[in-house]
């Protein structure tokens, strides 16, 4: 069934009928094929996002397809053709062009510090290590190092950090007297660490967890540049943020915060058209992709991965701590994706990196 509605695949988002494509969404649902019904209905919806019956149907489809594995909920991104880029962005995200992708998941929300504790199986937040940590002083030293940035900005009830790289300690740790006590919110609360993103991650560290959990069935990865944008920009085509061309307010997005030293949880702020926390905003989060700046001139129109090497990793989405102009789904960062095992400090060592999973299907 799948290659006599390939023609989808081919249709540049901009065209065709959003009522006639609905009604073969419709007819796809009925006969079981949803996944297909979800691209046929997210095509219906870019071309006319206001059809409330259009939006409606889209949006059980999508919620039929949420998948919970490992404690964390994944959202389904059909696959269609999308537009990445931006006309009126910097020169790196130009020119505008036409990618097919989707048919993934990508999780709900930025992973935090007790999810990756529990995948990875160290022992967990505040003090979470490998249970057979890499052998080095210097090494375990900048795991601590990592840690105290998280402690000032990942717990669940955190007011504010004490200024950007604020080395702190848990309440009632013996390192509290030295770094000071963070301000939380309700002191009286439990402490937890599973509401707000893990932060100072390695892109390396992301693609081990990822590897760790992946098996036959399932593959767990870091998504390309491209799937990360189209997720993003959920269903919405040419616009500026996830949720529209609006600029952001603190009702929608965790950005031009910098005054604050605090991170949102997650899921505070409303999701985008794909059910995703936090596109815009919150923290940069990690790709699979190497960084290239001409990259746009030369993508393959069909599940682009990047340039075959370079020298930093994309991160996408920006941060609480940036302005509105960085916060959108087309801007483009890059770092250096240096692991915190080798016993350096990397770049990854500030509080507005983390990153979210990408899950594919066998």
């Amino acid at each position: 069934m799948g290659e006599e509605y390939a023609w989808l695949y081919e249709l540049d988002p901009r065209e065709g009928d959003p009522r006639g494509l609905a009604d073969i969404a419709a007819r796809l649902q009925c006969e079981g094929s949803t996944h297909i019904a979800a691209s046929f209905y997210d095509h219906a919806f870019a071309l006319d996002p206001s059809d409330e019956g259009i939006a409606r149907a889209r949006a059980e489809v999508l919620d039929s397809l949420a998948v919970v594995e490992h404690r964390i909920v994944f959202r389904y991104v059909p696959r269609r053709r999308y537009l990445m880029g931006s006309s009126t962005g910097e020169a790196d995200e130009q020119p505008v062009h036409p990618v097919l992708v989707g048919g993934f998941w990508l999780s709900e929300t930025p992973v935090s510090w007790a999810s990756f504790a529990h995948l990875m199986d160290w022992s967990p937040p505040p003090f979470s290590h490998p249970k057979d940590p890499p052998s080095g002083d210097r090494t375990m030293f900048m795991l601590n190092e990592a840690n105290k940035i998280r402690l000032q900005y990942c717990e669940d009830g955190t007011v504010a950090a004490r200024d950007w790289h604020a080395h702190g300690a848990a309440e009632g740790s013996d390192l509290q007297e030295l770094f000071g006590a963070v301000p939380r919110e309700d002191p009286r609360r439990p402490i937890r660490y599973d509401r707000k993103p893990m932060v100072s991650v390695a892109w390396e560290e992301a693609v081990e967890l990822a590897n760790r959990i992946s098996d036959d069935r399932v593959t767990y990865r870091l998504p390309t540049e491209a799937e990360w944008e189209a997720a993003a920009r959920g269903g919405l085509v040419g616009r500026r943020y996830s949720w529209g061309d609006a600029a952001p307010s603190r009702d929608i997005c965790d950005a031009e915060r910098f005054d604050h030293f605090s991170i949102l949880p997650s899921r505070q702020l409303p999701p985008n058209g794909y059910g995703l926390y936090g596109m815009c905003g919150g923290v940069w989060e990690w790709t699979s992709d190497w960084y290239d700046a001409e990259y746009y001139g030369q993508s393959p129109a069909v599940d682009p991965t990047g340039p075959g090497l370079g020298t930093e990793r994309v991160l996408r989405g920006g941060s609480w701590a940036d302005c509105a102009d960085v916060v959108t789904v087309s801007f483009r960062n890059s770092r250096d994706q240096s692991p915190w095992w080798i016993g350096e400090w990397g770049k990854h060592m500030t509080p507005n990196i983390g990153f979210r999973l990408c899950r594919l299907q066998a």
